[in-house]
């Protein structure tokens, strides 16, 4: 990072308090240090993780009473990789009901952050991140996105939520830290064949070297594109990330924008956890970050098997999340050959088990399914899970599980708020049930259409995923 750019980024990390929660100027080491170990052996980064994890073990034991009884009444020594395959699986339940005891005794409660789940499950949950977690994913984050070819400084548009659910200071701080990376937001849910032409005016007139949001969005755009014969954005790269694009979206959307598509893995519980490279042959693991297992009846999957993801947090001592079911489902791939881009880090491959919907609604939005679970975070000690299905224009089915002393002004003042976004004219069916089933991944389909537009549909119990 030469000249200016690096001026900029000592600047912007040395004031990280004024706009980035919980961040401060380590993560131009972590960066400095990230962009160093992409580079080593799979061995390096094996051996390195194999420390990582024997101090986690050593501080889960120590200072966690969770692991404590865990380890004393079940668990053997844990010294490497494969002793993880030991441990029992984390749960999301059991983090619900072992909430106070998952909590480290020597946690600094200054410097830890409170982390809601979207509620891609349909039942969002609270863990909290510390300060060290935080910083570290941050920094991972810009060295991945930097594999599209962006640089630090590069202008960056975001077609993405910037203020759901945030307080004044925290707007402010988001506009401050956008200032400084050059970033505009382009607002996803509010995409509307009218008022495209002037977001494709405006993106055309910014020129970012990089793009980056919801994949639903992309679909939209590139159909606009291909329709109106539109060309001048010429971004470096684009990131695509909340859905799996499949290869047809994937043609599309680089014709549109004449450049390539990189796929971000990731979650609200770790962030970014695996990106595509320019050497596009499976996503990369932030394996300083993260050891990620692919597991397929208990056992680790075979190259080419798909398996269920599972996470171990090297870096969050506050609340470590050790073998945790994050619930989605990828391809595993051989970790003995190296990435064509030349970095050792382990590889995945396809993700499963992300696939949303794309609702119309009566106002004329294509409302990306993210936009719902985004919302519902909001109340998640009223609404367990969601669900929301529409088969008639104009029309929607809000199923629900609601807690047992959730009042009904709270279900009012929910869809009081909802109604500016889908159309003040649509009529919406509430449906308060016991439970909402399962699809085939673990997760259920939090939005779900059945309208005769582009339509992905990727199997039965599975959302359709709908792409325009």
């Amino acid at each position: 990072m030469p000249g200016w750019r690096r001026a900029l980024f000592v600047l912007y990390t040395e004031t990280m308090p004024l706009h980035a929660w919980m961040l401060s100027s380590r993560v131009r080491k972590y960066y400095d240090q990230l962009q160093e170990s992409q580079w080593w052996e799979p061995e390096q980064i094996r051996s390195y993780q194999e420390r990582r994890l024997r101090a986690l073990i050593n501080h889960a034991y120590n200072n966690v009473p969770y692991y404590r009884n865990l380890f004393n009444s079940r668990i053997p020594p844990i010294h490497t990789l494969a002793d993880l395959q030991t441990h029992p699986l984390l749960e999301k339940s059991t983090i619900r009901s072992h909430f106070s005891e998952l909590l480290s005794d020597n946690h600094d409660p200054k410097k830890i952050l409170k982390v809601t789940t979207s509620g891609s499950t349909g039942e969002p949950f609270v863990i909290y991140a510390d300060q060290h977690q935080l910083e570290m994913r941050w920094a991972a984050n810009l060295r991945s996105i930097e594999w599209t070819g962006y640089r630090f400084g590069d202008k960056q548009a975001r077609l993405w939520h910037q203020t759901i659910g945030m307080s004044r200071t925290q707007i402010l701080r988001e506009r401050i830290d956008a200032w400084f990376n050059r970033r505009i937001f382009i607002p996803a849910y509010e995409m509307t064949d009218e008022n495209l032409p002037a977001t494709v005016e405006r993106l055309m007139k910014f020129q970012p070297a990089l793009i980056d949001g919801y994949a639903e969005s992309f679909n939209f755009l590139a159909y606009y594109f291909k329709h109106s014969e539109l060309q001048g954005i010429h971004p470096k790269g684009i990131i695509s990330s909340a859905q799996v694009l499949p290869p047809q979206s994937r043609k599309s959307i680089e014709s549109a924008f004449n450049c390539r598509v990189f796929d971000k893995y990731g979650s609200r519980e770790f962030s970014g956890i695996a990106y595509e490279s320019d050497g596009h042959a499976g996503h990369l693991v932030v394996a300083e970050n993260y050891i990620v297992e692919i597991l397929k009846d208990g056992r680790p999957a075979l190259p080419g098997e798909l398996g269920e993801v599972v996470i171990t947090d090297l870096n969050n001592y506050c609340m470590p999340l050790i073998r945790y079911r994050i619930g989605d489902l990828a391809v595993a791939m051989d970790n003995s050959v190296k990435s064509p881009c030349g970095r050792g880090l382990p590889r995945i491959g396809r993700i499963e088990g992300r696939t949303q919907a794309v609702i119309l609604g009566a106002n004329g939005r294509y409302i990306p399914g993210t936009f719902f679970m985004h919302y519902f975070k909001d109340y998640e000690t009223d609404i367990r899970q969601f669900q929301i299905i529409q088969e008639r224009e104009g029309e929607l089915i809000l199923n629900i599980v609601t807690s047992p002393a959730t009042p009904t002004t709270r279900i009012s003042e929910l869809l009081k708020g909802l109604y500016p976004y889908i159309g003040e004219t649509m009529k919406l069916w509430v449906c308060d049930v016991e439970s909402i089933p399962l699809g085939r991944t673990g997760k259920h389909c939090a939005t779900i259409s059945r309208l005769n537009f582009d339509a992905q549909k990727v199997e039965i119990n599975a959302c359709v995923s709908n792409r325009i």
